[in-house]
């Protein structure tokens, strides 16, 4: 073996080692500028208590669950609006079943996810069925699905607040347990089975995809019930953090699909580095999350929070849109400089 040149064993230690450093260094980066921050203008730290550490990871188990989700469907180009409807019926009538039962906290969880398996299962197959843009027809659904859990709860949505045997829905480590659970779904899935594998053909070319024979309409249904399954957990410790969930009607529900969509697109260019859209949605959330959660300590209100937060996510896309605009230019310039020393060897031939 030669001396100075790295086995390939020791360059892919090497390559994980620098990929998760530069996984690690979003959040780490985000948490230094915020602290300074904070420090510099209200004298203390974003993390005050083990109660603002608590509400935090509340908070980032809540944006991932929903982030998982959106990955699904908006992956493959199909955004679909009725998740927050879902994520909203799901919760009310599930929850509301599991207490009605005698069910605590494993009910509920229990209840939620069957039920977003259902409701998301039934969206695919209309999808499917009918051939509406996946835009249209989630709005429709939405809607729909508003006026059942609604309907379904006589206006009362679910309230969990004072009630002893859900107490430890709102436990950080129930959590961080279910979020890292689900995560690590979403990673065996898209890396070690054959779903994952045609998810990703399907992203380069649907139609040869289904000339090679897979079954692209089976797979939609697939992911619209995968997504209805991870939503639910979203919405179940949203109420335990609010202390319960309104049925709310107009699509009111679609603000929290919205809010997640920079956690999720982010979480997806991060992948790159952190190996997988499932840990790169994590990090991403830590990230956006730290940055609201120091807008918070700075005493900006929630509307600002929101306005800066997307304006952030415009900037993030349109980085993201132009990424290789450099790239390309100094290609160009190669090129160009490659032609005139051409042309320079000929002249001096000549």
């Amino acid at each position: 073996m030669k001396t100075g040149v790295p086995t390939k064993p020791m360059a892919n230690w090497q390559r994980s080692l620098k990929n998760a450093s530069i996984t690690l260094a979003f959040p780490i980066a985000m948490w230094v500028i915020m602290e300074v921050l904070c420090q510099s203008v209200m004298q203390r730290h974003v993390f005050n208590s083990m109660l603002d550490v608590q509400n935090y990871v509340r908070m980032v188990g809540i944006s991932v669950c929903t982030a998982l989700a959106l990955s699904y469907n908006l992956g493959h180009g199909r955004f679909d609006m009725s998740l927050g409807a879902q994520r909203m019926v799901v919760t009310v009538i599930g929850g509301n079943i599991a207490l009605s039962l005698g069910f605590g906290t494993a009910g509920i969880i229990i209840f939620a996810f069957l039920f977003g398996l259902v409701f998301g299962t039934l969206v695919g197959a209309i999808f499917v069925a009918t051939r509406i843009p996946a835009m249209v027809l989630g709005v429709g659904i939405a809607l729909i699905y508003e006026c059942i859990a609604f309907a379904g709860s006589r206006g009362q949505g679910l309230q969990l607040f004072g009630v002893g045997s859900a107490a430890t829905l709102s436990n950080m480590y129930l959590t961080i347990g279910v979020v890292v659970a689900a995560a690590f779904f979403v990673l065996v899935i898209d890396r070690f089975t054959k779903f994952g594998f045609y998810a990703r053909a399907i992203n380069g070319s649907q139609r040869i995809t289904n000339d090679c024979g897979i079954n692209i309409f089976g797979h939609a249904i697939g992911c619209y019930t995968i997504a209805g399954g991870l939503v639910s957990f979203s919405g179940v410790f949203d109420a335990a953090y609010r202390g319960g969930m309104d049925a709310e009607l107009g699509f009111a529900s679609n603000s929290v699909i919205m809010t997640n969509c920079f956690p999720m697109f982010l979480g997806k260019y991060m992948s790159r580095w952190a190996g997988s859209d499932a840990i790169g949605i994590i990090f991403s959330t830590m990230t956006i999350r730290l940055f609201q959660t120091g807008l918070s300590v700075l005493k900006v209100s929630a509307t600002d929070q929101q306005v800066y937060t997307m304006a952030a996510f415009l900037i993030f896309l349109i980085i993201n849109a132009n990424g290789s605009f450099f790239a390309e230019r100094r290609a160009v310039q190669l090129r160009i400089a490659e032609a005139k020393t051409k042309k320079n060897s000929i002249k001096g031939g000549t």
